[in-house]
């Protein structure tokens, strides 16, 4: 039983899907209706950089999307797989979860990259202040940082973004609170404390107003009905029911998203292969360290679509 996994933010590299540019011409489409849609060459950013260009949030979350579903469609018309026959479930890391929707068939290909960019282009302008922060810690469980929480005189905002791993996670919030808590990590046994490059304190509730946007335009959006159930971010269970996976998508910015607890799902519901779909292999790696019971395969080149006849 297999399932397949979309990466977030963060995936993103200079050149990312060139090779399958130069080689698939339904890739090549997608590129250029994209640059279409969008009336801006982003496709040049994504293979040309530069750098800072590509990991702006309103660039880099399109980026990502329009990569994840190209490779996805090269793997649907070079192996001959029809998704709903393929896997049961299908889910995204954050940004991930509106491809989820795309290969789903809940969401049109204009539809999901015009959403994704006001939801990129929101989402870069949230903090104003740039007094915001994301922090990931390692070697921690979650039961301890939630304890943690508890007991911390934190002055602002201080939340868990992330469940990732066992003993990885994310939190988010007012750059004081969450620099207090990072050396509250430290001193509480932590092996690591990483700042995290981003534009905004993503999933907490800093991005209040940033999800009363999102959810304006995501009501404005047509959402079809689901070909395969996606596993929401929010909830870390399967959701069909589309007006209640617009109220979870709105809610996403604001909250922690529960990924150690989706891939746990799917292993007890059967799952024993998992393929993360576009760049990077974040995914995989984290799906490798929360179970031993499910294969993952990184399909980000050409050659590792033969992971899929395995």
């Amino acid at each position: 039983m297999n399932s397949i996994i979309f990466p977030g933010q963060g995936s993103q590299h200079v050149g990312m899907c060139k090779n399958w540019y130069e080689n698939f011409k339904e890739v090549k489409n997608i590129f250029d209706e994209a640059d279409k849609i969008l009336n801006e060459p982003l496709s040049n950013i994504i293979f040309n950089g530069p750098d800072e260009e590509l990991t702006k949030t309103n660039n880099a979350q399109p980026a990502i999307l329009i990569s994840s579903i190209a490779i996805l469609e090269v793997i649907k018309s070079q192996k001959k797989i029809k998704l709903n026959d393929f896997c049961k479930f299908l889910a995204g890391h954050s940004l991930g979860e509106y491809t989820a929707l795309y290969a789903s068939g809940v969401l049109n290909f204009e539809s999901v990259l015009k959403l994704v960019k006001f939801r990129g282009n929101l989402m870069s302008k949230s903090d104003k202040s740039g007094e915001g922060k994301m922090v990931a810690i390692i070697g921690l469980k979650i039961s301890e940082i939630e304890k943690m929480l508890k007991n911390f005189d934190k002055k602002g905002v201080c939340e868990i973004a992330n469940d990732n791993s066992e003993g990885q996670v994310v939190i988010s919030g007012d750059k004081d609170a969450v620099n207090s808590f990072k050396s509250f990590a430290k001193s509480s046994g932590a092996k690591l404390t990483i700042d995290l490059n981003v534009s905004a304190p993503f999933h907490c509730k800093l991005m209040e107003e940033a999800a009363i946007k999102i959810n304006s335009e995501i009501n404005k959006t047509l959402f079809n009905e689901f070909k395969i159930p996606v596993i929401s971010n929010v909830e870390a269970i399967p959701c069909i029911d589309v007006s209640e996976f617009k109220s979870l998508l709105s809610k996403q910015i604001t909250m922690t998203v529960k990924w150690r607890e989706t891939i746990l799902f799917m292993e007890s519901e059967g799952v024993k292969r998992i393929f993360e779909v576009g760049p990077g292999n974040v995914l995989s790696g984290l799906v490798k360290r929360i179970t031993k019971n499910i294969e993952c395969f990184s399909i980000q080149n050409p050659e590792d679509m033969d992971n899929l006849d395995c």
